[in-house]
């Protein structure tokens, strides 16, 4: 009888435990996890090849199956940011995932909620959460936090916090790539609010030489970064002196067609739609229809897009060729003829002396797209060539008729040019 009940006892306690461990929260994953997971679906990514597509219904059921044993609930910013890459691209997943985010941020951690929402392609959002929060009063340690999510905002709304903005100035960091490097966009900030030329000169010159002085001891990586960011900030677009004014001296060392330019002042007169690329960037080689597009619809009008590139040491084509080493810049253009050809690019392109990473353009990541007004002066930088069409016709549009020069009528997508001749009236 004792021994029964022992025996019923131990059962008993083996089947409670069993329940408890079924019904307790799962655990949050680990880092190895979460690359685990990453991997598996760029697996099925590159398996598709050319065929891949961010809406394929079946790359969604691979992003859903790797998030199926996380909880949200269960996860901190760090680690629902370190899966960003799983639940972004699924229509099923990612309300979840950014209604986990707004909690956290209700739950008092508002700042990296901001930027997470920001970083999620809901800048309003993000936005939004800033709402009645004093930025100048943020933690020294989480300032670089703080520059991102004012970088993202507009000119009016960086005008209003002015004060603001002097007040995080006078707490710039005077160490470290790390933290020096996420105030790079400051001084761009800083004109855009509207703040006094010399106090932006001032905190501008600080940050160079404190830049300057952490290169000497960075690491080799940091000191690469640091030195690139100082040319950024040394050169037009982080001196506030891009837009508005002539374009900055940019000498062609090679171009794919016969024509007389060898700088963008040659080509006065036109308006010039540069496009800073490289054969390596799959976002640039992605883009090119829409570049093409461009292209075909301003035939016959006063303007030239360029395609800008330096240098790589290598040409990567699309074809069974692969990536090509050069052994010199001779070898290099003559494969970039190779490349024109085999890729339709039917606007020219030219290598510069400049690396593509233009520090008088601001250029930080490529693709990069500025906009040159026929008087030679930069009107618009920082675009994608994969933005909206109409939107980008609007802007060269405008440069033309303030020229003077005839523009073709405001773009209208293939879809409403076809319901407008249905819905047209028979003559």
């Amino acid at each position: 009888m004792l021994r029964t009940t022992l025996a019923l006892g131990g059962g008993l306690l083996g089947l409670l435990a069993f329940v408890s461990v079924a019904n307790a929260a799962p655990e949050p994953p680990t880092e190895e996890a979460v690359q685990s997971k990453i991997e598996r679906a760029m697996a099925f990514y590159r398996s598709k090849g050319d065929a891949f597509s961010l809406e394929d219904p079946e790359f969604h059921a691979v992003l859903d199956g790797e998030l199926a044993d996380v909880d949200p609930a269960e996860c901190d910013l760090p680690t629902i940011m370190s899966m960003q890459m799983l639940w972004a691209y699924s229509p099923n997943a990612k309300p979840t995932w950014i209604a986990r985010i707004r909690e956290i941020g209700a739950e008092g951690d508002w700042l990296g909620a901001a930027g997470a929402l920001a970083g999620s392609g809901d800048r309003e959002a993000g936005m939004a959460m800033l709402d009645g929060r004093d930025l100048a009063a943020v933690e020294d340690e989480r300032l670089g936090e703080a520059m991102a999510l004012l970088s993202m905002m507009d000119d009016e709304t960086l005008a209003s916090m002015r004060g603001t903005l002097v007040a995080i100035g006078k707490r710039m960091p005077t160490e470290g790539a790390g933290e020096l490097l996420a105030w790079s966009e400051f001084p761009a900030m800083l004109g855009r609010a509207g703040v006094d030329k010399a106090d932006r000169d001032e905190m501008r010159s600080r940050l160079l030489g404190a830049m300057r002085a952490a290169a000497e001891t960075a690491d080799e990586r940091g000191k690469a970064r640091l030195d690139r960011t100082v040319a950024f900030l040394d050169g037009a677009a982080g001196r506030g002196e891009l837009i508005g004014h002539d374009a900055p001296a940019v000498e062609f060392r090679w171009k794919s067609v016969d024509e007389p330019w060898h700088c963008f002042g040659c080509m006065k007169g036109k308006v010039v739609v540069v496009d800073f690329w490289a054969t390596w960037c799959g976002p640039c080689v992605g883009s090119f229809p829409n570049v093409r597009e461009l292209v075909d619809y301003y035939k016959g009008y006063d303007v030239v897009v360029l395609g800008v590139t330096s240098e790589q040491g290598n040409v990567i084509f699309r074809d069974e060729r692969g990536r090509v080493e050069t052994d010199s810049f001779e070898k290099e253009c003559e494969l970039m003829a190779e490349y024109v050809k085999a890729m339709d690019v039917t606007w020219p392109v030219a290598f510069t002396e400049t690396d593509v990473f233009n520090p008088d353009f601001g250029v930080r990541g490529i693709p990069h797209v500025a906009i040159i007004a026929p008087d030679g002066k930069v009107a618009y930088n920082g675009m994608h060539p994969a933005g909206d069409m109409a939107e980008k016709v609007e802007k060269i549009n405008g440069l033309l008729e303030k020229a003077g020069l005839k523009h073709p009528p405001a773009w209208t997508p293939k879809a409403e040019e076809t319901e407008a001749s249905e819905e047209a009236p028979a003559a």
